[in-house]
């Protein structure tokens, strides 16, 4: 049974009108059913308060876990020129090529060509009775790193590029490529070293002074 809102005479619940007013009953069932199933989802709201700071937290932790990985990487590595497109070392290993640098007015020079048909070069470094090993090798971002060619605790002067590592020929310590972090091996802390260069029309110049100058860490 059902009660006329207006007279408040009980009516057969398949009833559309009241028997004794004759006022139409269809209305205030179904405004009834509405506030019935309505008041049922009061509650839901808040699960997509809970959904949204679900999603907030794991955006905030995948942000964090990109920052702190890249927390160890070489500055030097980002100043760095770019001198071509992405590379994709993917299922290679490329070892180094040896090429001879030219030293003129203080400035030790490779040609931009020599290292984009390489991709990774070892050269050697003469003067004031100094001979330093150096390297250079195109990023898989298209930059052209140069530096000491030591992994300084084994001693070794040759590397080879696999896949995205940069990896030690000697003791195989595996540093990444575009940060230099270590990965694994005994050699982590001592991925070799960076000296920066810069671009002129087409050749690489690194400072020879800061050649000179540099000292082994260990």
């Amino acid at each position: 049974m059902k009660a006329c809102p207006k007279c408040r005479i009980e009516n057969e619940e398949s009833s559309r009108f009241c028997k004794k007013c004759g006022l139409e009953l269809s209305d205030s069932s179904f405004q009834h059913k509405k506030e019935k199933v309505l008041g049922g989802k009061k509650g839901r709201p808040s699960w997509s308060i809970v959904l949204l700071i679900v999603v907030a937290i794991a955006l905030g932790g995948v942000a964090y876990w990109l920052i702190q990985g890249n927390s160890n990487a070489d500055p030097k590595l980002s100043s760095q020129p770019k001198v071509t497109g992405k590379v994709d070392y993917t299922g290679q290993t490329i070892r180094m090529a040896d090429v001879q640098a030219k030293v003129e007015n203080g400035k030790i020079i490779i040609p931009v060509h020599v290292v984009k048909e390489n991709k990774f070069i070892r050269f050697e470094y003469e003067g004031k009775g100094l001979k330093i090993p150096l390297y250079a090798y195109l990023t898989m971002a298209g930059r052209v790193v140069t530096g000491i060619s030591m992994c300084e605790p084994c001693k070794s002067t040759r590397f080879r590029i696999k896949d995205r590592t940069l990896v030690c020929n000697a003791c195989d310590t595996e540093w990444h490529l575009e940060t230099h972090k270590g990965m694994k091996g005994g050699c982590m802390n001592y991925p070799p070293e960076i000296i920066p260069n810069t671009l002129e029309k087409d050749s690489i110049i690194i400072d020879e002074k800061v050649v000179v100058n540099w000292k082994p860490r260990v």
